[in-house]
This record gives structure tokens, sequence and C-alpha cells, in this order.
């Protein structure tokens, strides 16, 4: 369908048939959950307990949020650490300041971890900008903006996504439906549809879709969409799934056999009470007493579930967390440190390839939406059209500034390789370095070279 064609369709508030005209991965995104969510494992739908003869027993359905470690963990080495944004082009200092500000109020830091979090086990989010009005708008106008906000838009928030991309391949409308409650505890059904030159915000009145229509005054479409194929656990899900048979099926093997059973074969005399200290069992001369034991070899299933952990950990690049593998870290340098995570490294740096894109384009949705809500400022609308920032990931593995440290005195000769003036700021203490530096200046601490 053509592009006009569609823009008729929402002209004419068909939305049953504007959403037959855009994407929508809703089932890709519930069978993803369906494994994220440790409560819709398959193990998790059997029954609890179950009869044995007369007496209920427990079944014990153990279903293992191991989908949920391993998001936490490629998430934590994207972007675990916030990034930094680097000024790269000259003479944009404003527009800069402009930009981290906004970044700021918007919690940027917690905005990203949501929504790499609901990318890599959703499989597809969307980011959504919007003008936003603050209480140090101009009350000239109520009406104006004055800056940004953001949201982050998934199925697991009750929300869907719809997309539609023109014959070129580049994005030319989305939509995000969602319900809201009325006072009257009725669901109503939205559909907010954004063109790039018109938002259209439908709502289902009583079997009927109404529509109220805007201008868009960003000039494009104010969000990115984060969509791939397959979700972060998709290659080892069997694996998991086999695992919770076995923890399962130890469960309940410990029930039926985990406590010691006496076996007494031959004549008994007497067995003794339970609150004596010590306990005699009287039996005849050809009578005896043993403990019986599964006939099952423990080692082997005990060994499947070590290969298992291991496999699931190895195709998912996901670290060893376990105490056991943790004990270790201490006595251990930096450098043999990033290589016992250095996999996990490796998957972020291979993320990066698509995320570092999408970032980039995200930064071009807030430069020219600050733009559009500050139409007075001609310079900040200069600068930003210069302004270059560059993203910068860091490790969420603790910096061993130390070896570096030595590294720098061993190339110097032992001499000073940072100024007293800017070690008093890095100091971890205070709050204010630059304070602190006036301060100790004042106090003409004799250790300072005057």
């Amino acid at each position: 369908m053509e592009e006009k064609d569609f823009i008729q369709l929402l002209q004419g508030a068909d939305v049953d048939k504007v959403k037959a005209q855009m994407t929508n991965n809703a089932e890709r995104v519930i069978k993803a959950l369906s494994f994220y969510n440790a409560n819709e494992h398959k193990i998790s739908k059997e029954p609890k307990s179950k009869m044995v003869g007369a007496e209920e027993v427990n079944n014990w359905p153990l279903s293992l949020p191991i989908q949920k470690k391993i998001v936490q963990s490629t998430v934590a080495f994207l972007v675990g650490k916030p990034i930094r944004l680097v000024q790269e082009s000259e003479g944009t200092e404003k527009a800069f300041e402009v930009v981290s500000d906004a970044l700021k109020e918007m919690r940027m830091n917690s905005k990203l971890l949501n929504l790499m979090t609901k990318y890599y086990s959703e499989t597809e989010a969307v980011i959504m900008f919007v003008p936003y009005r603050d209480s140090s708008a101009t009350n000239e106008d109520l009406t104006i903006p004055n800056t940004i906000r953001c949201k982050v838009v998934s199925k697991s928030d009750s929300e869907d996504i719809f997309y539609r991309f023109d014959e070129y391949g580049t994005l030319n409308a989305w939509a995000r439906g969602y319900l809201v409650k009325t006072g009257s505890n009725q669901n109503i059904e939205h559909l907010d549809v954004e063109t790039k030159t018109v938002i259209y915000k439908f709502k289902k009145i009583d079997g009927k879709w109404e529509v109220e229509t805007k201008p868009n005054i960003a000039g494009k479409l104010s969000m990115v969409l984060f969509t791939q194929d397959y979700w972060d656990s998709y290659d080892v899900d069997p694996l998991i799934e086999r695992r919770e048979v076995l923890t399962s099926g130890k469960a309940k093997n410990n029930d039926a056999m985990g406590n010691p059973l006496l076996c007494l074969t031959g004549e008994i005399k007497n067995l003794p009470e339970v609150k004596k200290a010590v306990k005699v069992v009287e039996m005849e001369e050809n009578a005896k007493a043993e403990y019986l034991y599964p006939k099952m070899s423990v080692d082997l299933i005990k060994e499947e579930r070590e290969d298992l952990k291991e496999l699931i950990n190895y195709f998912t690049d996901t670290p060893d967390f376990s105490m056991d593998s943790m004990k270790t870290i201490g006595t251990t340098s930096g450098k043999a440190i990033e290589l016992m995570f250095f996999p996990a490294i490796l998957k972020s740096i291979r993320n990066r390839i698509t995320i570092e894109e999408l970032f980039d384009r995200m930064m071009e949705v807030i430069k020219n939406l600050l733009v559009k809500v500050n139409q007075n400022d001609t310079t900040l609308k200069t600068q930003m059209a210069s302004l270059k920032i560059k993203f910068e990931f860091t490790s969420p593995l603790p910096e061993n500034e130390a070896d570096l440290i030595d590294m720098l005195n061993a190339a110097t000769g032992g001499k000073a390789t940072l100024s007293q003036e800017e070690a008093a700021g890095m100091n971890p203490l205070t709050k204010d370095g630059k304070s602190n530096w006036e301060k100790l200046k004042a106090e003409n601490i004799s250790t300072f070279d005057e």
C-alpha cells in the first residue's frame, strides 16, 4: 500500500485496516516472555502435588529463572555502568550542555537499563520522546513546551508496538496500543499513531473509534525501534528445560528417599522408643537390619546438571557468579579478572555493533526535539547542527588504577604524574573537589609545595 492510501486510512479512522498495514510482532514477543518469566515455563504448568495411593505428596515442579540471569548479565556488561558522552565537535559547548542536562532530567541511565532489558528479553522495545513543559517554562503561552521527556514502550508493560516501513526500508510510521481504565472501571482501548507530519490519537468509545489529531512539531518520528528476531536465551532454552527437569526430579527423590529407611529382615523382638537417646533394635539370631538406599547413580545426575550449567553459561557468554567461582577473585590481579570475564566482554562488544547505531539515531532524535522546543534560541540551533557526540561504553568490572599508576610511574622514572589540585579533586571522600582544593590552599598545609 502506498503512503497516501495509508494516510487516508488514518484520516478515516479505519483503525483495524491501519493495524493490518503495520508490522506487529506480538506473537514472537509473547513466546520470548514465556521463557523469560519463570512462572510460564513448561514445568511450572505441572500439578503442584499428586496422589500416591491415599496420600497427597508434593510434585515439586521447580522452574529456574536462568533466562532472567542471562539477560541481567548481558545488560550489565553493556550499559550497567553509565555510558559516557564525549563531545567530539568544537564550538558546541552550549548544545552539549543542553543535551547532557536533558539526559539527566530524563534519568537516561535507568531508562537505558530498562530499555536493554526489554530488548534482550522480549526481542522488541521502543524508546519514544515527547515535548514537555516543566516549571521553568514561560507563562506567556501555556501550550509551549520547553524540554523533552522519554518513555520505554514494551509488551511486558501491556503495550502493543506497530510500525511501518516504506518501499525503501525507511520507518515512516509507528503506533502504540494501550488500555486506559476510566473512573467507572472500564478499559478504553487507545492507539496513538505518529507520522512525520501528524500525530493521530485514536480511542474506542462504545465500539467506535474516535480520533484527535495534532501536528508533529518534530517533523520526524521521535522514537527509536529496537527489534531482533531472537531473544537472548533462545539457543539454550532446551538446556534450561532439561536442567529444570533434573532439579525437580532430585527434589522428588529426596522427599521419597532422602531420609534413611531402616530395612528389617527376620523376626524382630522390639523396636526402640523414639524418645530414648540410645536406641537398640532387638532381633532374633538370623534377623538383620540395614539402611535402604536408592539404586541409582547419583553422580551421573550431578554430572549432567553441572554439564548443563556449563553449556548454558558457555553458549550465552554468561559469567559464573557462584560462590565457588567468586572465592578466587580476591587474590586475582586486575588483568586476570578481565580474562575470567572475557567472553561476557566480547559479547558486549558484539552487541555494541547494533546498539551504537541505534543510540546514534536516538541522539539525533533528542537533538532535533531540543531545537524544536527552543525555537527562539538561534545559537542553540546552529550548535546542534554541528554537535557530534560519541558514546563510550565502560565495563562494569572494577577498574584497576594501581597497575596504571605503577606503569606511569615507571615510564616517568618515579616523577609525579598527577597535580596536587587534580588529586584533591578526585578524593572520593569529598563532594566538591574544587571547593576542597580551595580550602586546602587556604589552610596552607605544609606538605604542599609553595
